[in-house]
């Protein structure tokens, strides 16, 4: 059976009877991480489910920065940013340093999660229904429609007919029972994107965009049509598609990363991709050992997925085969190949993290800019990832997510 749900999270055997009614449907997110931070002597399972909500919660303060600047980012294959916003008819003004302002937050938030589940001690059994988790976009305090995370998820990843055959065949309940092993697959994903978030710190795009925006809007007074698009709509949503909207998407990354990048951010985002493959290494340890099967999370050989996938035999192996690679990668003991050296060596993707350089796509494609950084030795072989691909069917994508 071919995977059947995903969620969006940009996202086990136990000792202890599963608890279940550890979070409220009518409660906010923000309500539970308050409700559960107070509890005094907290057991496994309530350290873990803050660690979770304090995780969503983070994916929700995005949503909401969002939707109060009525930043509906289109194409921007960015965590949070790529995710779908509602319209915000008495939005707050957008300003172009609110997207590091985002990333700063996110990044701030998968530290409080990170903490949470770094203070677990125990053994872990929590049943979450997935259909009851929801996220408060428009700061109302109530469950709108399109809020739900399974229908949220279900919707940006799917067309309309097929999202709505996974909610369908999700309703009215789709209990997971969360454990030990899932708080080490957790912990990897705050690190991923807390990764992700210091690479955005550390090209901050605030100049490039305002570059965009103001010499757009230069533009149209030229033009003098006073009907042509707000200038924000090519990046906070709107009209301005097309080429020109394509052009100003390009010239506002372009810039963001031809210009100095800030080293401190690079090697703490180094560092969080080593300790995101260091978790997943626990996780798929743990997940191994298993013996019972009890609505499983990511499941071994011998259990079912409550999502109702299958993992194809040697699955689990090949993604870590994938994760040995990335490691090595990310340690300089493999190069990335490139052309002009090939096969004798690559690029040293650690001494990138440590010393970044301007990434000018001249200079890197012809190689004058990548000189520092290119090296003699063994290169990366892309065997394992295709080793995967073949494995997966057509959902590489879709199980790489949620494999992290």
């Amino acid at each position: 059976m071919k995977f059947r749900f995903i969620i969006p999270l940009l996202f086990a055997a136990s000792a202890s009877q599963a608890q279940t009614n550890l979070l409220d449907p009518v409660e906010t997110l923000s309500q539970a991480q308050v409700r559960l931070a107070a509890v005094a002597d907290k057991t496994a399972d309530q350290q873990f489910t803050l660690g979770a909500v304090g995780f969503l919660r983070g994916i929700e303060h995005s949503l909401q920065f969002r939707w109060q600047h009525n930043m509906a980012i289109k194409d921007f294959d960015l965590p949070v940013l790529r995710l779908p916003v509602p319209p915000n008819p008495n939005a707050q003004p957008f300003a172009p340093e609110l997207i590091t302002v985002l990333f700063e937050n996110l990044r701030a938030d998968m530290a409080v999660s990170r903490a949470a589940l770094d203070a677990v001690d125990g053994e872990v059994s929590v049943e979450i229904d997935l259909m009851t988790l929801w996220f408060d976009i428009n700061m109302n305090g109530a469950r709108d429609e399109g809020e739900g995370l399974m229908e949220f998820g279900i919707n940006t990843m799917m067309s309309r007919r097929q999202a709505s055959e996974m909610l369908a065949q999700a309703s009215p309940a789709l209990t997971v029972n969360f454990d030990t092993a899932d708080v080490a697959w957790l912990n990897a994903y705050t690190h991923l994107l807390s990764g992700l978030s210091e690479l955005v710190i550390a090209f901050d795009p605030a100049e490039a965009i305002t570059k965009v925006l103001s010499s757009n809007q230069a533009m149209m007074d030229l033009r003098g049509n006073v009907s042509s698009p707000n200038i924000l709509e090519v990046f906070v949503g709107g009209g301005a598609g097309g080429f020109g909207g394509w052009v100003d998407q390009f010239a506002m990354i372009y810039g963001a990363l031809n210009q100095q990048p800030t080293a401190e951010n690079t090697r703490a985002a180094h560092g969080h991709f080593l300790a995101m493959i260091e978790q997943n290494r626990v996780f798929w340890a743990a997940v191994a050992a298993e013996t019972d099967n009890n609505l499983e999370w990511i499941p071994n050989a011998t259990q079912t997925a409550a999502l109702g996938f299958t993992l194809p035999e040697g699955a689990a192996e090949s993604w870590q085969a994938i994760l040995g690679d990335a490691e090595q990668m990310l340690k300089g003991e493999l190069l990335v190949s490139y052309w002009r050296i090939a096969p004798a060596g690559g690029v040293n993707v650690q001494k990138l993290f440590e010393n970044p350089p301007v990434v000018d796509i001249v200079d890197w494609v012809q190689g004058a800019g990548l000189l520092p950084y290119l090296e003699r030795g063994p290169t990366l072989s892309s065997r394992n990832f295709r080793q995967f691909e073949r494995m997966l069917s057509g959902d590489t994508l879709l199980f790489a997510l949620l494999f992290n």
